[in-house]
């Protein structure tokens, strides 16, 4: 859901475009909103173009622009809740402000491994490095900038703010042993490994408190290797933790990263998870969800907190089924919310569909086979996510999402944007559709 229409040097939210594309949002009949990533560290940034809270954020010019977005968003009566994020070591050479040179931060220095060759080597190393093990001061900058950026969206007027600690961000980077491998009192045992999330937990509760909500996103594995990342069993205590400390309104269940090795589910832009919508029985559970399973285990503990599951729900059926079944409170969409931004209004809710043909369009991309001429297989793979992209930037312009345009087509377009701001720019847009790389944005 990253937007990538915010302009730097500052990334403040951009009203002229959001006042379409949260608008569309707003009228649609969500029961709540969730922002696209904002960045709490102009530094940092994991794809140019996402809001960035940064130091100016709470001065009356900026602070406005937050305003017009949460009254934006808001105006129908749909709460929106703010997204807070920091890539870590998944920020791209050039997407922030940071000066030449300095590396990217992450709870220990271990590089990322995406593809096997030499392209994708080079390219990582060019890009994202080895990044630079975060000493006390520095983690206690970040969790001051989340803090401040918890505030900023309490100020401006938006409904709560949640941390997300999934998909190789920074947070998770602190909860998976395989990018945590410090051994002071944020890294070496599960418990530790939590320390740097409960940190931003206590210290935004204590700022914001209720009414103001508060959420986080969490991974329910990394899908790596036996032993190499973070496995369900770790990632239940530390959902526990989340809905037994008192001070979180709601979990969001989602998994994997950049570097998973199995699962496949996190980019399923070729699956049909279903073709059409049975009506719902009682003898037949309907599993379109991709961590259902683990859900079910979540909401197997004594918790009033609320699970969202997101990820894999296409029909009225299926989303029905995961809420009546008891594997979860919320359902969060996501990609249909961009192909479909009108969904719940016009076919999930709508009586004039009925419960066999209520259900989203399917999510498979056209023109995927292009992503096997390309060498790098680190953007190869990742050139689905652009459709996407692409289709934000539509809604923000006014116009309709094309849920029918191909990767070529998109590239084409690009083409044609060369024509206008040059080479540069289309070729960073084109290597962005892997959600980490660089983008000007012009």
């Amino acid at each position: 859901m990253q937007e990538t229409l915010a302009k730097s040097p500052y990334f403040d939210p951009p009203i002229e475009t959001f006042q379409n594309l949260y608008k569309t949002w707003g009228q649609s009949q969500y029961g709540l909103l969730l922002t696209g990533q904002v960045q709490i560290d102009r530094r940092f940034l994991s794809i140019s173009g996402d809001v960035c809270c940064h130091e100016k954020s709470l001065e009356p010019q900026v602070l406005d622009k937050w305003k017009a977005w949460a009254s934006i968003a808001q105006k129908e009566g749909t709460p929106c809740i703010v997204q807070l994020a920091h890539p870590g070591r998944m920020s791209p050479a050039g997407a922030g402000i940071r000066p030449l040179g300095m590396r990217p931060l992450c709870p220990s220095e271990v590089a990322v491994e995406l593809g096997d060759t030499w392209l994708d080597k080079l390219a990582l190393s060019k890009v994202l490095g080895t990044p630079k093990a975060m000493s006390h001061e520095e983690i206690d900058e970040i969790v001051a900038m989340f803090v401040h950026a918890a505030i900023v969206a309490r100020e401006a007027g938006f409904a709560g703010c949640q941390i997300h600690g999934a998909h190789g961000f920074l947070v998770s980077q602190f909860l998976s042993p395989r990018t945590n491998r410090r051994t002071d009192e944020y890294g070496g045992t599960p418990e530790k490994r939590l320390r740097f999330l409960q940190r931003l937990v206590q210290e935004i509760r204590a700022r914001c408190p209720p009414p103001f909500a508060l959420g986080v996103k969490l991974n329910s594995a990394d899908y790596m290797d036996k032993g190499e990342g973070l496995e369900q069993e770790e990632g239940l205590e530390q959902v526990r933790w989340l809905r037994e400390c008192g001070m979180v309104d709601f979990v969001e269940i989602s998994g994997g990263n950049a570097e998973q090795k199995h699962s496949g589910l996190h980019n399923s832009f070729g699956k049909r998870t279903i073709g059409e919508a049975p009506k719902m029985k009682e003898s037949t559970r309907i599993r379109e969800a991709f961590y259902t399973e683990f859900a079910e285990k979540v909401k197997a503990m004594d918790s009033p907190v609320p699970v969202q599951l997101s990820g894999g729900f296409r029909s009225r059926t299926g989303m029905a089924d995961a809420i009546q079944s008891g594997a979860c409170d919320m359902i969060g969409l996501g990609r249909a919310a961009v192909l479909q931004p009108d969904l719940p209004r016009e076919v999930l809710l709508s009586p004039a569909y009925d419960d066999d043909g209520s259900f989203a369009k399917s999510h498979i991309i056209r023109g995927q086979w292009l992503g096997r001429f390309i060498p790098a297989k680190v953007v190869g793979a990742r050139l689905p996510i652009q459709v996407f992209y692409y289709n934000m930037r539509r809604l923000g312009a006014g116009l309709k999402s094309d849920p029918d345009i191909s990767i070529p087509g998109i590239l084409l377009l690009g083409l044609w944007e060369t024509m206008r701001s040059g080479l540069s720019n289309t070729l960073q847009k084109i290597i962005a559709s892997w959600g980490g790389w660089p983008v000007k944005v012009e």
